[in-house]
């Protein structure tokens, strides 16, 4: 055996080179072996030989590992250095219409609303910070209003966006999130400063997680609004991202209920709900805290209204324009005014007084039709009298254990109408929000929108059908409704 297969018999270290010295080198050790190289003075010789060709090329060989290695490290850092800074993980944009989720129906149905808005969360850039750490005006932002937040997935992936340099701000209720761990979680990663410590002017990016102790922009009440504001989002950067809806950041939002949500792409519409936003965020009464803004076929409506009385009430000025007869299209076949709603909780002194003008229409011909979850005695009584044409088509969208407790409940707040509206004979109205037929909502955060579009209220229509159909809508029955906290319960 030639002394190079002695010292290296499983081959020599490093890369193989091809080249004429190394071709020399396996020459040489052949002719080792060879029987003509007879004499020892003949073998030292060649031993010599190839002891001095090794020494030559081993360096040379060491040199070209490092020129390998340093044209690697270069390639790397060249890519590191072409990656876009920020980017998310995720390329999705949150269409510009309505979803609505069914807590008692498949896995996709339920998570309808929910899992669009946590991949536009995803999908929102960020980028550099500027020298004390805040983003750069140029990310992404996420603004999100809600009520309750009790979702580790949500909390996560706004964690996420937040390291990436994405400004995310959070305003919830204080007392609805005692106890939710996720909510506490996402406090001590976003902090609740509203802006760098000495620093006011860095609040437009700076990222918090806040709460409010009773409604942000009111003396009472509760922040009850949801809606979240995405700017910057998916591989086409679009901005004016608004999600205005009735779902919270829960799992109850879309295991144990139904909810609906209209998602617009519009500067305007982005712009006035910021406004509103940069109220809710400081956390203090305003002077004039309901707002109404119109535009184009969008109206914007924002409580708290304190002290509002009938003729204030924005649900009873949109019914008192209806007219029931003369619909020339989106009315029933008899050309009637058609009004459906679906609405969680109907109670109390402005629940009454909407129940009547709904009663009215009714008795004036209307195509009324009513889902809720929770109601009250005298509503009942109002909307289920058997005088004049009878009773108003109504469906409770409930489901209840053993015991008669309601476990998942309908907790959309609605309202299509279609027809004779105003001056015109063919409208296609539809009034979504997060605010129930309640005086509570007078003295809450909330928002509500007014769309006429005849590709919403068909999508509206379709829905309310669909949920009219289920075996989880039913007859109601007689019991009164009492409240309690948060939501509310049949009493006897």
């Amino acid at each position: 055996m030639s002394l190079l297969l002695k010292a290296f018999p499983h081959g020599r270290p490093g890369p193989r080179l091809s080249s004429p010295w190394m071709s020399s080198l396996r020459m040489s050790s052949l002719r080792m072996s060879s029987p003509w190289i007879s004499s020892p003075r003949a073998r030292l010789t060649v031993v010599v030989s190839v002891l001095a060709m090794v020494a030559v090329l081993l360096p040379l060989a060491a040199s070209a590992e490092a020129r390998s290695g340093t044209r690697k490290q270069h390639a790397s850092r060249h890519h590191a250095a072409h990656t876009v800074p920020g980017q998310p993980p995720h390329n999705y944009v949150m269409p510009a219409t309505s979803f609505f989720s069914f807590p008692n129906r498949s896995r996709k149905e339920r998570l309808a609303i929910r899992k669009r808005v946590l991949a536009t969360i995803q999908s929102v850039w960020g980028g550099r910070r500027t020298r004390i750490g805040t983003p750069l005006r140029t990310n992404g932002t996420i603004r999100i209003a809600t009520w309750t937040f009790d979702d580790w997935d949500v909390a996560k992936a706004l964690a996420a966006a937040h390291k990436r340099g994405v400004s995310v701000q959070v305003v919830a209720a204080r007392s609805a999130n005692r106890g939710h761990a996720p909510w506490r979680w996402l406090r001590k990663r976003l902090g609740t400063r509203l802006h760098r410590q000495g620093r006011p002017t860095t609040r437009e990016m700076y990222s918090f997680a806040r709460q409010c102790r009773g409604a942000c922009r009111g003396p009472g009440g509760t922040p009850h609004a949801k809606y979240f504001l995405f700017d910057n989002v998916g591989a086409n950067h679009i901005r004016n991202v608004v999600v205005q809806t009735s779902a919270n950041l829960t799992t109850m939002a879309f295991q144990g209920q139904w909810n609906q949500a209209q998602v617009m792409r519009s500067a305007n519409v982005y712009t006035d709900f910021m406004g509103v936003y940069r109220q809710m965020r400081l956390g203090r009464p305003v002077a004039r805290p309901y707002h109404v803004d119109a535009m184009g076929n969008v109206v914007d409506y924002f409580f708290p209204h304190p002290g509002a009385t009938a003729s204030q009430d924005p649900v009873l000025q949109i019914l008192n324009q209806a007219h029931c007869q003369g619909a020339t299209a989106g009315g029933n076949r008899a050309g009637r005014t058609k009004v459906r709603i679906v609405q969680y909780a109907i109670y109390g002194e402005r629940g009454v007084w909407i129940a009547k003008r709904l009663r009215h229409l009714w008795t004036l011909g209307c195509d009324v039709a009513i889902i809720y979850a929770v109601t009250s005695r005298p509503v009942l009584s109002i909307l289920r009298s058997n005088t004049g044409r009878g009773a108003v088509p109504m469906r409770q969208s409930v489901v209840k254990d053993s015991w008669g407790n309601i476990v998942k409940y309908n907790h959309s707040k609605w309202m299509t109408i279609t027809g004779r509206w105003g001056r015109s004979r063919a409208t296609y109205l539809t009034f979504s929000g997060s605010a129930n037929w309640a005086n509570l909502a007078f003295g809450s955060d909330e928002q509500m929108q007014r769309i006429h579009s005849r590709t919403q209220a068909v999508r509206h229509l379709a829905t309310f059908a669909k949920t009219w159909r289920q075996k989880t809508s039913r007859r109601p029955g007689s019991d009164r409704v009492v409240a309690f906290g948060r939501t509310m319960g049949a009493g006897p």
